[in-house]
């Protein structure tokens, strides 16, 4: 046992000093629409005069929301886009079959905004359609933009964030961008939860492979094929040109996955196009659930999703959750209570300790870099249990065929 638990606890100490590594590399790398504006100032004055103005041919751009019963989100974001500096924009909500008093807010909105506001009336669901894929689809079908954002309904925005993401898809010359907002979290629940879900693009996902493949891989043929694993985006807020959207098939191409953002940033990396992802600090905010109910089953219609249904990946990532996030607390309380009878506690108590620490640590900076709530670092294990809960849910879903309900609809 004690040989067992020395090598798990050493493994774990690798593993966080992989993780490590990947947040240095992403604090370079992972750039925020702020940070772009912040070093580019000196171009854009000479490119666009002192004032930073913007040149005489601004692209149309295409603010598409679906909106299902969104009431009481949907105003603070429409507010936010009358306030855009970005003069030529066209923005488009489609109102899916919503039976609360989302028309209503809609309909004021375009009585007095300053830009074009077109309100859609959702069409019947095909069967083989997932809801917002298919909200997504129509949008679209209606855009008359060069420029495609899709944007959920409960985030919102700055009054320089078109600008500073369209400055941002010129100066990479992207096909195709997505913003990570500033998650909004004031319950302990949303701390806990959200917190954790958005940590793992810190310190699982090297944001510089996403635009160009890991030169440590051999062969240029491998390096392209391994690339798009390495490829993601957030369905708050996607980025398209409209050529690149209608090229890759677009939500069509996507229309019953539930992870649908992920796969398309897939889809479009295979098709060779460029894509970047930035986070939306100070610019793009989000506040996705505001229960417990409904950080629930919010995250259980995608958690399994996410692994492609598929039981090897999702039970890999479930034992090393366990082993790296459980597994040294527990020997830690074994080792100060004087209960591990190995002659080499001392060294498991240890390894432990920093097995703790670490991960700590981690959480504390990725909340300091994406201006989050110091106590979300606090509760990183809390969050981290609720998971290995909401796991057991999703695996008993799947084996007894029992589904999840979303907006009145099932999954």
């Amino acid at each position: 046992m004690e040989d067992l638990l020395f090598v798990l606890l050493v493994f774990v100490t690798l593993f966080f000093s992989v993780t490590t590594l990947i947040l240095l590399h992403n604090r370079n790398h992972f750039k925020g629409l702020a940070d772009y504006q912040k070093q580019h100032d000196t171009h854009s004055a000479q490119v666009y005069g002192s004032n930073l103005e913007f040149p005489p041919d601004y692209p149309l751009v295409s603010i598409l929301i679906p909106a299902r019963n969104e009431e009481s989100t949907l105003p603070v974001l429409l507010e936010s886009l009358e306030y855009q500096d970005w003069p030529n924009l066209e923005i488009r909500i489609l109102d899916d079959h919503s039976v609360d008093r989302t028309h209503h807010v809609t309909r004021k909105f375009i009585e007095r905004s300053r830009f074009h506001v077109s309100v859609h009336d959702g069409e019947e669901k095909p069967d083989d359609w997932l809801g917002k894929n298919w909200a997504c689809h129509q949008l679209a079908k209606h855009a008359k933009g060069e420029i495609l954002i899709f944007l959920d309904a409960d985030t919102w925005l700055s009054p320089s964030a078109v600008r500073n993401i369209m400055e941002s898809v010129r100066a990479y010359r992207l096909d195709f961008a997505t913003v990570w907002p500033q998650q909004v979290m004031e319950t302990t629940i949303e701390k806990a939860v959200i917190s954790t879900v958005y940590s793992t693009i810190a310190l699982y996902l090297p944001a510089r492979y996403s635009y160009r493949a890991p030169r440590w891989i051999p062969f240029r043929k491998l390096r392209e094929k391994v690339k798009p694993m390495f490829a993601s985006a957030c369905g708050q807020c996607m980025i398209f040109t409209k050529d690149t959207y209608q090229g890759t098939g677009g939500h069509a191409a996507v229309k019953d996955q539930v992870v649908e953002d992920v796969m398309l940033a897939k889809r479009i990396v295979r098709a060779g196009k460029t894509m970047r992802m930035f986070h939306g600090t100070d610019h793009l905010w989000c506040r996705m659930y505001k229960s417990g109910t409904e950080v629930f089953h919010g995250f259980r219609k995608n958690f399994f999703a996410g692994f492609g249904y598929r039981f090897l990946p999702f039970m890999s990532a479930w034992a090393l959750h366990v082993a790296a996030y459980l597994l040294p607390p527990a020997v830690l309380v074994l080792a100060v209570g004087g209960l591990l009878p190995f002659p080499k506690s001392h060294l498991l108590f240890i390894l432990s300790f920093i097995c703790v620490l670490v991960p700590f640590l981690q959480r504390l900076w990725v909340s300091k870099f994406l201006k989050w709530p110091v106590s979300t670092a606090i509760l990183y294990l809390p969050g981290v249990l609720w998971f290995q809960v909401l796991a057991v849910v999703v695996i008993r879903d799947r084996v007894l065929g029992t589904g999840n309900v979303w907006k009145g609809r099932p999954l």
